[in-house]
């Protein structure tokens, strides 16, 4: 509803709109009486113009009262053509109206769904990692396409229904008491049964859709592992047992979308029958009760009846806006747990500014756990690790895989949030910070290379709008990529594709490298960033690391010989604890941890 806000004055003009389609309607229904009359020559004179008031009587009357002067004046004839123009102006009245409506409302509805994946998108962006821990991949993206999709069709094709239909039965009804007050009363009786019974069908709708959607979600996860896994599949020949796992999950969803299909067509037939039955009913009683009803004419009573069956078309149509939103409001609340996660990485109020690192990064008594617990000791990740790294210097972290070295530089960035201890940046808490000058203080090249289905020059200089042609290619050559980006097709303008899948392993760190490097930034983080490049590749990074390492921060996430060795500092991190630090020197000389991952590394060499 908080969408709607922004809309107030087109609101207005749509219920204005359908409002005034719903009155023409009436009176245009109202004018086949007069017509029948006149053309069969049942014409009751009204010689005294009526007194006003607000009924179907005295509305009637009044038109009977200038009819009747068109028939003394010219004649029958003239009459009938009278109320044919009457007719045609009045419908065409009530279709520009109903036309108008749908034309203020087409800017709410386009406007709702542009704002709603506005935000979604932007929430995504904020959202923390451990968010996205605890979701599959493809379920987000169902979120964000199949989802946001049957908000649209679901929520926002009822928008038109739901600001038309509740006019037009409202004046129908109105119009039914105005002209019988008891017989209307006996029709409506019907009515809580009818509610009852729409009720526990779109109880099951939603139940039904919540599944369903859930569902999707899976499928949307088995389409993207597959996709992403192909390789293992076709390598291990388990194509079969891919099929059969994707079989399983489509399978339920083609249940519950049958079971979905046979109840939401259940409503509109259903109201119809009950409203016939209403018809019935009320003809019969008609028949017994006529004059204690007050039905003073035959016109008077096909009116009624005119009217009641007209009744029925929007009654019909807002029942199955009421099952289609429920589906709607399903997938509506699966994209607003997205929208409404919890952002756990806040900023804090006034935060401060940080442009430079001054002095020094220390890890003070750090603890980290991806689930609640009670103590340090209880953490699973990081356990009480003291570190200072000095600025100017360079710091390798090593250890088995595992042991945490990746997830300390995410805390540096703040990518998650500290269990226990601090992280202080020129002796001030780096959650202190802006988060957006905290992050821009570091480079990182990771492991697991992200690149984009967009241009080599756009993968180097994203987010840097402003930089030059030079800068991108001085970058490129310090990554030991320029010459290989010259052999493309298209040089710099070559299209990745997706996830650079048209480059090696290699090729694409070098690439991710250079946007690193074109930053210039305080802080380099370099997470297993050779780890994809083959020895020569390697050997021409080095060249190209130890004079860019000169006088900067650096930290080193590694297991080759090579870059370690480049480090002032080596911390030994095992089971998320520092248990040796100091120089390449020093910690050969303890004999220790650092001792036998060294020598087996120049062992595997």
């Amino acid at each position: 509803m908080r969408y709607l806000t922004g809309y107030k004055g087109l609101i207005m003009l749509v219920m204005m709109a359908n409002l005034l389609y719903a009155l023409f309607s009436i009176f245009t229904l109202s004018m086949v009486i007069p017509f029948l009359s006149v053309l069969f020559d049942q014409v009751t004179p009204v010689t005294t113009r009526p007194t006003f008031s607000l009924t179907s009587r005295f509305f009637i009357d009044t038109f009977y009262y200038y009819m009747g002067q068109v028939v003394t004046l010219y004649g029958p004839h003239s009459a009938l053509i009278f109320i044919a123009v009457v007719m045609i102006v009045l419908s065409l009245l009530s279709n520009l109206c109903r036309y108008m409506s749908f034309y203020w409302l087409a800017p709410i509805r386009a406007g709702i769904l542009h704002d709603l994946r506005n935000d979604l998108y932007d929430k995504i962006l904020i959202l923390p990692l451990s968010f996205y821990s605890r979701h599959k991949k493809g379920d987000i993206l169902s979120r964000m396409g199949p989802d946001v999709l049957e908000v649209e069709w679901s929520l926002f094709s009822s928008l038109q229904s739901l600001c038309r239909d509740p006019f037009l039965i409202i004046v129908f009804v109105i119009t039914l008491f105005s002209i019988s007050t008891k017989l209307t009363l006996i029709a409506l009786v019907i009515l809580p049964a009818i509610g009852y019974l729409l009720a526990l069908i779109g109880k099951k709708i939603a139940s039904y859709s919540l599944k369903m959607q859930q569902l999707l979600g899976n499928i949307s996860a088995l389409f993207e592992e597959a996709v992403g896994g192909l390789r293992v599949i076709q390598g291990y020949n388990a194509e079969q047992y891919a099929e059969e796992k994707f079989g399983k999950q489509n399978n339920r969803f083609y249940q519950l979308h049958k079971r979905i299909f046979r109840i939401n067509e259940l409503g509109s037939p259903l109201v119809e029958f009950l409203c016939i039955v209403a018809i019935l009913l009320i003809t019969l009683i008609a028949l017994w009760l006529i004059p204690s009803l007050m039905l003073r004419t035959s016109a008077l009573f096909l009116l009624y009846f005119v009217v009641f069956a007209r009744l029925i078309v929007p009654a019909k149509a807002l029942v199955s806006t009421y099952y289609t939103m429920q589906k709607g409001l399903t997938a509506a609340q699966r994209v607003y747990e997205v929208i409404d996660a919890e952002e756990e990485i806040v900023e804090c109020e006034n935060p401060l500014p940080l442009s430079e690192l001054k002095h020094d990064i220390r890890f003070q008594d750090v603890s980290f756990s991806y689930h609640p617990v009670e103590k340090a000791e209880m953490c699973d990740v990081l356990r009480h690790v003291n570190l200072t790294i000095q600025k100017g210097k360079t710091v390798a972290i090593v250890g088995p895989s595992g042991g945490g070295k990746s997830t300390m530089m995410d805390l540096l960035s703040r990518f998650y949030d500290l269990t226990y201890g601090e992280i202080l940046i020129d002796g001030i808490p780096n959650h202190r910070y802006s988060i957006r000058d905290l992050r821009a203080l570091f480079g990182v090249v990771s492991q697991e290379v992200i690149l984009f289905n967009d241009t080599v020059y756009q993968n180097i200089a994203m987010g840097m709008p402003n930089v030059t042609e030079e800068q991108v290619i001085e970058a490129a050559k310090m990554a030991q990529a320029h010459n290989f980006i010259l052999e493309l097709e298209e040089g710099y303008d070559t299209i990745l594709g997706d996830r650079g899948m048209r480059l090696s392993g290699g090729q694409r760190q070098r690439i991710s490298i250079a946007r690193t490097l074109l930053r210039n930034p305080q802080v380099l983080i370099l997470d297993e960033a050779t780890s994809a490049l083959d020895n020569e590749s390697e050997y021409l990074f080095q060249e190209a690391l130890t004079p860019l390492l000169k006088d900067r921060t650096a930290i080193i996430i590694a297991h080759r010989l090579s870059t370690i060795r480049l480090a002032d500092t080596i911390c030994f991190l095992q089971n998320g604890t520092i248990v040796e630090q100091g120089s390449h020197e020093e910690l050969m000389a303890l004999n220790g941890f650092y001792y036998d991952f060294y020598t087996s590394q120049k062992g595997e060499n």
